[in-house]
């Protein structure tokens, strides 16, 4: 019974192993590291790389840079473009497009 459930537990990880690379991603097994993955909803890592606009919740970042709520043009150093922002009531969010000249 054991040997039916082990095999069971590596078919499955063999199938999501295929089923990730089949999207263009990769996956490393290490069975022996202590690392973990942790997801977390509605926040954004330090170390993301971000270029163009994201908005989660009510928090608007432009190229990686969190915008303060409030703030109607931001000019983005990293891609030298400017954003126009409308914001909504608290909880409705933002919308954000690129101005051109």
């Amino acid at each position: 019974m054991a040997a039916a459930s082990l095999l069971v537990l590596l078919t499955l990880v063999v199938v999501a192993c295929v089923a990730v690379a089949g999207f263009g991603g990769s996956v490393k097994i290490d069975w022996g590291s202590n690392n973990f993955v942790a997801n977390t909803s509605g926040e954004v890592d330090k170390d993301a790389v971000i270029e163009g606009v994201l908005i989660i919740n009510d928090d608007v970042y432009i190229d990686g840079a969190k915008i303060d709520r409030g703030v109607g043009e931001y000019f983005s150093k990293k891609t030298r473009k400017t954003y126009s922002i409308r914001w909504g009531k608290k909880g409705e969010g933002a919308s954000v497009t690129e101005k051109t000249e």
